[in-house]
């Protein structure tokens, strides 16, 4: 590993950091969105519901294997200061939710990424080389897919979902839901509904197809904001933030003290999540209150050798980069100044404090 000089390392949850610094980086943690995929689901009344999506639906498109290729290029350019051209598994770590979209685009950014060269080359007509990919079954994954099953964060949701918020929330947009029932021929009754729907008319109109004349920019952008307060609603409270994004928020503030300790962590960690797991972190960071993060959406935790902390947002694979402020520091902030903010939404025993306190 080449020794390197300041900041010690850049922490980057779900995306890429595209920001040219002069004096770069000796250790990364970088969490990407997934790129561009597929409709998950159709509804009743959709022209394109046996539309031969390539790949199968839920998956990448060809244009996201190509954001998620293109990004790895960015990234290898970004980092060449620091980061060897030869792939190591000491040096470089890739981490997946178990989904097969966040599966391929990891696949695709690491082969945009690390092109073999030199003795690396194992066939000249395909300059691609095969990375281990890391991941956790969906049940057991409390980090990046975040699905572990947690009773306490479980009755807490339910409790959200039947809150007088949601119930305002709901009762504020009954006609446009009575609108989207009519059209769609599916009952659309809850926000989730809202959210899965506009995402499927999303795609469809980024990969070109014609949407129906019942639709408009207008209600698309309402669409988008309910679909954002839904995600929301998942860390509504600080125990669930602290259930969802604050476990992997203590993991890169663990790597970041372990860094400034001199111990030897991989040059790069890469982490290929979904859009539910930015708005966790973002809403544990306090840094959101509602946000609808695009295809290769990232936030980025850069640390100097001085203890500093800095972090920049991106809402898409290609976005502009936005530096955030911590809480009440302003950034950059120290290490040590971040973690004390962020104590009240970091778990210390996370599978005792899932356990539902019975009365004796």
């Amino acid at each position: 590993m080449t020794e390197q000089t300041v900041p010690l390392v850049i922490q980057d949850c779900c995306g890429d950091i595209f920001q040219r610094l002069s004096e770069l980086i000796v250790s990364t943690e970088k969490l990407f969105r997934h790129g561009e995929r597929s409709p998950t689901e159709t509804y009743p009344n959709d022209p394109y519901k046996n539309f031969n999506w390539s790949g199968g639906w839920g998956h990448l498109t060809n244009r996201g294997k190509l954001q998620m290729y293109n990004l790895g290029l960015k990234l290898r350019t970004h980092y060449k200061d620091f980061l060897p051209e030869l792939y190591w598994p000491e040096e470089v770590n890739v981490t997946s939710s178990y989904a097969d979209r966040c599966l391929m685009s990891a696949e695709s950014l690491t082969a945009g990424l690390f092109p073999p060269k030199g003795p690396q080359v194992w066939n000249h007509d395909l300059l691609w080389q095969p990375l281990p990919i890391h991941y956790l079954p969906r049940s057991q994954d409390n980090m990046i897919a975040m699905k572990s099953k947690c009773d306490k964060y479980d009755a807490m949701f339910n409790d959200v979902m039947i809150s007088q918020k949601v119930q305002n929330m709901l009762s504020s947009n009954e006609k446009l839901m009575e609108y989207l029932s009519d059209n769609t021929g599916m009952n659309v009754d809850s926000l989730g509904i809202v959210e899965t729907l506009f995402n499927t008319l999303e795609i469809e109109k980024l990969n070109n197809l014609t949407l129906p004349l019942w639709l408009n920019a207008t209600l698309m952008e309402t669409m988008e904001k309910l679909g954002a307060q839904n995600l929301a609603l998942y860390s509504e409270t600080e125990f669930m933030k602290r259930m969802k994004g604050g476990v992997l928020l203590k993991y890169i503030i663990t790597c970041m003290e372990k860094s400034l300790q001199g111990k030897q962590e991989p040059l790069l960690q890469l982490y290929s999540v979904h859009d539910l797991t930015i708005v966790h972190v973002l809403r544990t960071l306090n840094l959101v209150d509602t946000i609808k993060p695009g295809f290769g959406a990232s936030v980025v935790f850069e640390l100097y050798s001085d203890g500093q902390v800095k972090i920049i947002y991106r809402n898409s694979w290609d976005g502009a980069a936005e530096e955030k402020n911590i809480y009440s520091c302003i950034s950059p902030c120290q290490l040590i100044v971040f973690k004390q903010a962020l104590e009240p939404v970091l778990p210390t025993d996370w599978m005792e404090d899932c356990k539902i306190q019975t009365a004796s």
